[in-house]
């Protein structure tokens, strides 16, 4: 919901789409659809979520990744037709994704629920009013004892400054769930294969 005033297609279609079991949803008769924006976008997020980042040394390692995840009930067939093996091999490729392979611990599709004061997050809020966010962080990694929060995005556009407060919420929430400060919040464009930071300015302490 942060992010909706921004037309994030992805913020209100992943939570309820990422299966938390091996089940196939019936397609009804819409094999032959292409995949609009927000589902290609959860499918991409869901080879991210389950990829096994030791098979992800070449195009071929990741496009068996993917057809690993599709033979167990992970993505539907037009879902793997849908996610581009070299888009994904980009980011293992980069700085960023070799930081994931180095770090001190990695976890991924962290999902949380924060009690928090609302005029934190919405003007004109009374002081004393709180509110519960509640959502899913993509990957956070620990570098020595601080914290890297990264959201994968298939935005055609690169506009960090839309995903401001979503990444503060997560960075909230990752502080007080590992205990540990976040030094930095970033967003991974798969489809631009390309990283963006995003300043916070201290709105997670």
């Amino acid at each position: 919901e942060l992010t909706r005033d921004s037309a994030d297609p992805e913020a209100a279609e992943l939570p309820e789409n990422r299966p938390r079991r091996r089940v196939r949803v019936p397609d009804f008769g819409k094999k032959d659809a292409p995949l609009t924006g927000a589902e290609r976008g959860v499918a991409a997020h869901l080879v991210m979520q389950y990829i096994d980042f030791s098979k992800t040394g070449s195009e071929a390692e990741v496009a068996g990744e993917i057809a690993r995840l599709r033979d167990m009930g992970f993505l539907e067939e037009r879902q793997a037709e849908a996610v581009v093996p070299e888009d994904i091999l980009a980011f293992f490729r980069s700085p960023l994704g070799q930081r994931v392979f180095r770090a001190d611990r990695v976890a991924r599709e962290l999902r949380f629920s924060l009690l928090c004061p609302a005029s934190r997050w919405f003007e004109n809020a009374p002081e004393e009013e709180t509110v519960l966010l509640q959502g899913v962080v993509d990957c956070c990694i620990e570098e020595k004892g601080v914290l890297t929060v990264i959201d994968f995005k298939t935005d055609g556009t690169v506009e960090p400054e839309r995903y401001r407060a979503q990444l503060a919420a997560y960075a909230l929430a990752m502080e007080r769930m590992f205990q540990k400060p976040v030094g930095q919040t970033v967003l991974w464009y798969l489809r631009r294969r390309c990283m963006a930071e995003v300043e916070l300015k201290n709105e997670s302490n």
